[in-house]
């Protein structure tokens, strides 16, 4: 039977590996790396190229994101793979937090030193209604109600704004493949 041998968590901040946010390398999965609009990304840094065979992504609260590693011989960045709100999601569950964590996992084959994680959707996203929008909201229907005042109707332009709330990772692995040992 084949099985894949892993290397050790190359993402571990005692590894070297530098985070921004810094939860989301520190080996426990009862902390958070916490991002907001405009800016929901996560990143990486090891402190040496390495080549990248596995992702592991512990979700907070993200239900979509695009994965992207450095190239640094073309100096950009080059997009390894992406999950969607409707794709499934394992589930792992921990003993020693006593809680199941949603886990996506990804096999990539990719030479790099950063890692970065763009979140497209978060479970805490959603519709507000308003009457009055912000100049930079994202409009998503407009409707027009009639409000019964006394005697009069009162007319009231509503909005319906998708707003983006905040980004949780509890945790993200890296792995690469490892030779397996030999018995003899």
């Amino acid at each position: 039977m084949f099985t894949e041998s892993w290397s050790e968590n190359l993402a571990l901040a005692s590894n070297g590996t530098k985070a921004i946010p810094p939860e989301i390398n520190d080996g426990k999965m009862d902390t958070f790396g916490v991002t907001q609009m405009p800016n929901r990304e996560y990143t990486l840094i090891l402190p040496e190229e390495k080549e990248i065979n596995r992702i592991v992504i512990y979700s907070g609260n993200v239900v979509a994101y695009n994965i992207y590693c450095w190239d640094s011989k073309n100096k950009k960045w080059v997009s390894v793979g992406s999950m969607g709100p409707n794709a499934g999601r394992q589930k792992a569950y921990s003993d020693k937090y006593k809680m199941t964590i949603p886990r996506f996992d990804h096999r990539i084959k990719f030479k790099t030193d950063r890692i970065k994680l763009i979140v497209s959707r978060a479970e805490s996203d959603g519709v507000m209604t308003t009457r009055t929008p912000a100049k930079n909201d994202r409009i998503i229907n407009q409707r027009t109600e009639y409000i019964q005042m006394g005697r009069d109707r009162v007319r009231v332009d509503l909005y319906d704004v998708f707003t983006y709330g905040n980004a949780t990772i509890r945790e993200i692995e890296l792995y690469t493949h490892v030779q397996k040992p030999k018995f003899e």
